[in-house]
């Protein structure tokens, strides 16, 4: 008996030891995923992709391509250039991070894609941009309770909440009045 308690525990140590091991065979930090500052933005209006720190490799060669309606007449700020083409090139930061500030054309609409691929890494990060056009307002598709309020909490009756206590307690009930009839029978 004494073995195989042995034997367990020395396969568990062994398990939790060679998990960490496991989990730092890919290197996570590299590689991370660019995203927008906003998902849903107006015509006109403009956006910032931000890349984390270690997402590029340092002082790499990002080429950035942009898909979309129009996608040709962005506006990148942080390269305080004129309209853009659909393909750029721009360097990474020290630490592997980057930044795109990016004004959208007025007649803008529908989705927009950047892909960044790093020339060094090889690595591929797209982010999304969704435009509404200036003459389409955002609606609310459930404009709440009558006092303006949104709905919150549960979808459930009140009704069938009390019923499902009530059934629990008389349960409880029960189990405690077979469990004192039993005593007094074997006593």
């Amino acid at each position: 008996m004494f073995k195989k308690i042995l034997a367990a525990v020395a396969v568990t140590a062994g398990l939790l030891l060679a998990a960490p091991v496991a989990a730092n065979a890919v290197p996570y930090t590299h590689g991370a995923e660019c995203q927008f500052d906003v998902s849903v933005v107006q015509t006109g209006g403009s956006a910032t992709l931000i890349c984390v720190p270690g997402t590029w490799a340092p002082g790499e060669s990002i080429d950035w391509t942009v898909n979309g309606q129009d996608g040709g007449s962005f506006t990148l700020a942080s390269l305080q250039t004129g309209p853009s083409t659909l393909h750029f090139t721009k360097q990474s930061n020290a630490d592997g991070s980057d930044v795109l500030a990016v004004k959208l054309p007025a007649d803008a609409s529908g989705t927009y894609t950047v892909v960044g691929h790093g020339a060094t890494s090889g690595h591929e990060c797209s982010a999304t941009l969704t435009v509404l056009p200036a003459d389409q307002a955002s609606t609310v598709l459930d404009p709440g309770s009558s006092n303006g309020l949104a709905h919150t909490g549960s979808v459930v009756a009140t009704w069938a909440a009390w019923m499902g206590g009530s059934l629990v307690v008389l349960g409880l009930i029960a189990l405690a009045v077979v469990g004192w009839v039993r005593k007094l029978k074997a006593s």
